[in-house]
């Protein structure tokens, strides 16, 4: 039974490797990127710079600008547009004032409205296209006195200052001139969706980017702003969440069938702060490693040189972009992408096979035929969520038992299975066995990533459109199970002997000091999971991964390549006699975070496929020799640990007898 199962395991692996090549060929390896500047940072550089000039940017890699949306307020501190008051409208000339006298426009009238007079011919044409929107919902009127035209809101709050009235038209005009594409940028101040229509009409973008923390349209109106977009065929800059998380982004996602591009960007304070190189890092990682396909770059607005040093800075991504492959503009969206139901059906025989697996080895395989009917309760419990139109419940449930399974089989299997440590055999055996038996866990943990990626390859996780929930359990369940199997020796021993061995264990001193310990590897653990980690990454850290990445192209996890991996080595290495010894305990849970972080490596689902691959081969061998130079240095340990007699000062066993 026990071959047949891996047999299952290793077909539906395969099958579920060849039905990433899709994935892989139609999002992965799309190769063209945009850098997009940011308009309103543009517009300060260039009061700082009156010098420069956007051809000039578009010359050293900017792509495209970002054009605003104006509120009323905003054309006022531009000088656009100009409210105009009781004393304003007495000092007028006699015929201006009784033009503005037919429109019912007269000093007493003003104490609840307000009046404006439009101070630009762009201004003009945006706010008459307005027209029908304004009057509609405000009662607004635009009508030409004079030689000025104005608008008048009969019923005036302040709150209207947040109204939309237009884009700007000076940076429309300048990207078409230096042959720039066009980022509408749209926010949800209380016209917007309006707004976002009628002036989409105008401006005809290739992409928008939302401003603030809501897309425009939510919560009501986002069916309106979809159908808007669908009808211009605007594809939707999607920022990464992490970044700013935007109210109704999902949501407006899902209903334009993930027609969206990936989008990464740095606020302005982070900008003045940080070197050339690390915003050109960061911006490359984001491309390179989470599928980011628009950068929204904001230059520097402060300090000395301001045009050497957003020059040089755009000239130095756009060269290290070429270099690894990229073309600069043409982005476009990836059609809406998923696996059959068929593949994921398969992933989730695999998985199940594996589930039974690992419960063959918790009861040391005596009750093979009565687990077989998980089968058989996985293949109803597919059944109804399909039924249900559960497909994306299905996903999240076949992926969150691949995590779980696959990296507890690969210590239970490997390291916890009774064979000969490295010190028991020969060192060309205990070179070979160590080797072989590594390997065979890293692999073991990978078949689990493959399963992941298959039960989750649909652009609603690749976009993280829809989360993979359980990221904290994925890391804590396979500790807890491998504690399990360790502390109640179920490969040995019957559960109902070793349970009460362990409830009547003395706890001494050293008990308490190891249990501290292992908090404090808990907190640490949980701490940094995630991408709003609880513990901050420190500043050495971060420059010691910035060094591994120029120097292997992808940076390989530390909890892989740094504690995991050389851990399991040292364990692997250990005999059997010392499994029983108790600091074997907090080493076999160290051990195990390498293969958990693996398998955990491909929930990673926005990451391409050949980078989560290309990291977990850096783990592996980069694993394998710090491992080596573990062992050695315990070897070093234990030959003063004897010469010296420490054994007569510490016992760090268990008291089993």
């Amino acid at each position: 039974m026990k071959k047949l199962l891996i047999a299952i395991i290793l077909i539906t692996v395969i099958a579920a490797g060849f039905s990433l090549s899709g994935r892989i060929r139609d999002i992965d390896q799309t190769d063209q990127v945009e850098i997009v500047l940011d308009g309103e940072g543009y517009q300060e550089l260039k009061s700082l710079l009156p010098e420069l000039k956007l051809s000039e940017l578009k010359e050293n890699g900017v792509s495209a600008l970002a054009v605003y949306q104006q509120s009323i307020e905003d054309l006022i501190e531009i000088g656009s547009l100009r409210r105009l008051k009781n004393i304003d409208l007495a000092m007028l000339d006699s015929e201006l004032r009784s033009e503005l006298a037919a429109e019912g426009i007269e000093n007493n009238t003003l104490s609840g409205g307000a009046l404006f007079v439009l101070l630009s011919d762009s201004l003009t044409t945006q706010v008459e296209n307005l027209g029908s929107h304004l009057n509609e919902d405000f009662a607004a009127e635009i009508f030409k006195a004079g030689d000025y035209s104005f608008l008048y809101f009969p019923n005036w709050s302040e709150s209207l200052l947040e109204l939309n009235l237009a884009f700007n038209n000076q940076h429309l005009e300048a990207a078409r001139e230096a042959g720039l594409e066009v980022v509408y940028r749209s926010g949800n101040k209380v016209n917007a969706a309006a707004a976002l229509e009628k002036n989409l009409q105008l401006i005809n973008p290739k992409l928008i980017l939302f401003s603030g923390e809501e897309v425009s349209g939510f919560p009501a109106e986002l069916v309106s702003t979809a159908r808007v977009m669908q009808e211009q065929q605007i594809s939707f800059a999607f920022v990464e969440p992490f970044i700013v998380n935007q109210a109704g982004s999902r949501e407006l996602a899902e209903l334009n069938n993930y027609n969206l591009l990936r989008t990464h960007s740095m606020q302005q304070d982070e900008v003045e702060k940080a070197s050339p190189q690390l915003i050109v890092d960061r911006y490359l990682r984001s491309i390179r490693e989470r599928n980011v396909k628009v950068i929204l770059h904001r230059p520097y607005l402060e300090g000395t040189n301001l045009f050497e040093r957003n020059l040089n800075l755009l000239t130095s991504l756009t060269t290290d972009l070429e270099r690894a492959g990229y073309r600069i503009s043409g982005a476009e969206a990836s059609p809406y992408f998923t696996g059959s139901l068929y593949k994921l059906l398969l992933a989730l025989l695999g998985v199940t096979a594996a589930g039974i697996l690992m419960l063959n080895y918790f009861s040391k395989f005596k009750y093979q035929k009565f687990l077989n009917i998980f089968f058989l309760i996985s293949a109803a419990a597919s059944l109804v969520l399909i039924q249900g139109g559960q497909i994306v419940l299905l996903r999240q449930i076949t992926a969150l038992g691949a995590a779980i399974i696959f990296p507890t089989l690969a210590i239970m299997v490997f390291l916890l299975n009774d064979q000969p440590g490295g010190e028991e055999l020969s060192r060309t055996s205990a070179l070979l066995q160590i080797t072989k038996r590594f390997t065979a866990a890293v692999l073991t943990a990978l078949l689990g990533g493959i399963f992941i990626s298959t039960a989750l390859n649909s652009s609603d996780f690749i976009f993280q459109v829809e989360k993979f929930r359980g990221v904290k359990l994925t890391f804590l369940m396979p500790l807890i199970l491998i504690s399990f199997y360790y502390l109640f020796k179920l490969g040995e021993s019957e559960l109902k002997t070793e349970l009460p061995r362990f409830l009547e264990t003395a706890i001494k001193v050293k008990h308490l000091v190891l249990a501290a310990i292992l908090a404090l590897i808990a907190i640490v653990y949980i701490g940094r999971t995630g991408n709003f980690p609880l513990l901050p990454v420190p500043a050495w850290e971060l420059t010691f991964r910035s060094l591994i990445e120029r120097i292997l192209y992808v940076r390989p996890r530390f909890k892989e390549f740094l504690i995991g991996h050389p851990l399991l080595v040292l364990a692997l290495w250990l005999g059997r006699k010392k499994r029983n010894q108790l600091y074997f305990y907090p080493l076999l849970l160290l051990a195990s975070v390498g293969v958990i972080t693996t398998v955990n490596t491909f929930s990673h689902l926005h990451t391409p496929i050949m980078i989560s691959l290309l990291r977990t081969f850096h783990s592996y061998w980069l694993g394998l020799i710090i491992g080596a130079i573990f062992v050695i240095f315990y070897q070093l340990i234990q030959h003063f640990y004897k010469k010296y007699h420490l054994d007569e000062y510490l016992n760090w066993g268990y008291d089993n007898e």
